[in-house]
């Protein structure tokens, strides 16, 4: 039995592993090699929670397919969700659903074959791979209410004070994943006859597994920032590098270039790349017909900060900000250091209401900031200004306005506010 256990932490460890390399990859490689591999694991899922069980203590029966690879799966589109957004994370939802609808379909067309048994057991593989595709596809549509589920548990969770990520990943998913094996345990039971012990150990190595996967993702998450995932051009230089032993002119170029910049203090794209790339967004979502947000937000009572505690506490505070900053926006957004205390946001192909909600939770975020051994309390106030797909809009000058006034509303509000709006349409003039 001990046997088992290590090697269900063995399988676990391989498949967290490997799936957070070719996600936390993914702006190089592309997200379609973390998806097809999400999607391949799930055929071996199936096979092994229909077909394998291992004991564990008396009583205690579990599926190392139910186990390990769908709570894996179901937390790493919970990340694709955090680090990505709901468009994101809905592609493997449809996509699993699809294909397995699909596969029954061509089983059901594979079965009028008149099949030349070359061995005894061919049959009756393909009456397991029958009965497979029903269970795939009862364990897509479970899947597919989990993920909707887990996500709205995980922002409800957002929105209470003083959880750690750990805990709101932990909460969310062991609450959804109880839901989940009820409804697939009930449909293994019927077409397989698994005994009841196996649901009860299949509910408790789902719970385990799922305390141990949070953990894992939590310090992920803590520790890598969005904005260095995949970082293809600067993950690239090191590598240049070690080939040709010597960096020539132009990579000398290019990282004094890409050191400008950046924010000496935070590390954060400076107010310069500001105005370049905003442009540059309004053009392409203009094409494209995407929304975009502008987030601006500034610390509360910053001066006094620097007043009572000194500069230096004042840069640490404005570090660690720009570090939950960092640790909060998508591979495709942009955070800015503004200028003095005062940073930007721009998210790209985020509805209003969805940059209004990532405000409130990055404000909730600042609001739990510890700094060194103080015991003051930062607190930031956010406009946020949208702008809607296929509206004629005043460009930059409009889009940073309405931010302003938004910003200054959030202030006289009461601080520590998000205010947001979306930017009128202009009519042209005849």
């Amino acid at each position: 039995m001990a046997n088992e256990l290590m090697l269900l932490l063995c399988e676990l460890l391989l498949y967290g592993m490997g799936m957070l390399v070719v996600f936390h990859f993914r702006a190089r490689i592309g997200i379609g090699v973390f998806l097809t591999a999400l999607g391949s694991l799930h055929f071996l899922e199936t096979y092994l929670a229909a077909n394998l069980y291992v004991q564990l203590l008396p009583g205690i029966v579990l599926s190392p397919g139910s186990v390990v690879l769908f709570t894996g799966k179901f937390l790493f589109v919970l990340l694709l969700y955090i680090r990505e957004d709901a468009t994101a994370a809905r592609q493997p939802i449809y996509g699993l659903l699809y294909g397995n609808v699909l596969a029954a379909l061509l089983v059901l067309l594979l079965a009028q074959h008149l099949n030349v048994e070359t061995n005894a057991a061919q049959t009756g593989e393909l009456n397991l791979l029958d009965q497979m595709g029903m269970l795939m596809i009862w364990g897509s549509m479970l899947l597919f209410a989990d993920c909707l589920l887990v996500i709205l548990a995980y922002e409800r969770l957002s929105r209470v004070g003083g959880l750690p990520i750990e805990i709101r990943l932990g909460l969310a998913a062991i609450a959804v994943l109880v839901f989940d094996q009820i409804g697939f345990f009930a449909m293994l039971h019927l077409a397989y006859d698994v005994p009841l012990a196996a649901g009860v150990g299949g509910m408790l190595g789902k719970i385990a597994a799922a305390i141990l996967f949070t953990i894992f993702l939590g310090q992920y998450l803590r520790r890598v920032p969005a904005e260095d995932e995949g970082d293809a051009e600067r993950a690239a230089r090191p590598h240049l590098r070690r080939l040709f032993g010597a960096l020539t002119y132009r990579q000398r170029y290019e990282e004094l270039r890409q050191r400008a910049r950046r924010d000496a203090v935070t590390s954060l794209l400076n107010r310069g790349e500001f105005e370049t790339l905003t442009r540059d967004l309004l053009e392409r979502i203009t094409r494209q017909t995407q929304s975009m947000s502008l987030l601006l937000f500034d610390i509360d009572h910053f001066k006094s900060i620097n007043d009572l505690h000194g500069h230096q506490t004042g840069d640490r505070v404005l570090r660690d900000v720009a570090g939950v900053l960092a640790e909060s926006v998508r591979s495709t957004d942009y955070a800015f250091r503004f200028g003095g205390d005062e940073f930007a946001v721009i998210l790209v192909g985020t509805s209003h209401d969805g940059a209004c909600a990532f405000a409130d939770r990055l404000r909730a975020e600042v609001n739990r900031l510890s700094i060194g051994d103080t015991d003051m309390t930062i607190t930031v106030s956010i406009g946020v200004s949208s702008i809607l797909p296929g509206k004629r809009h005043g460009g930059i000058d409009e889009l940073v306005r309405v931010a302003d006034t938004m910003l200054y509303q959030a202030k006289a509000d009461g601080r520590n506010r998000v205010a947001g709006e979306i930017l009128r349409e202009v009519v042209p003039s005849h």
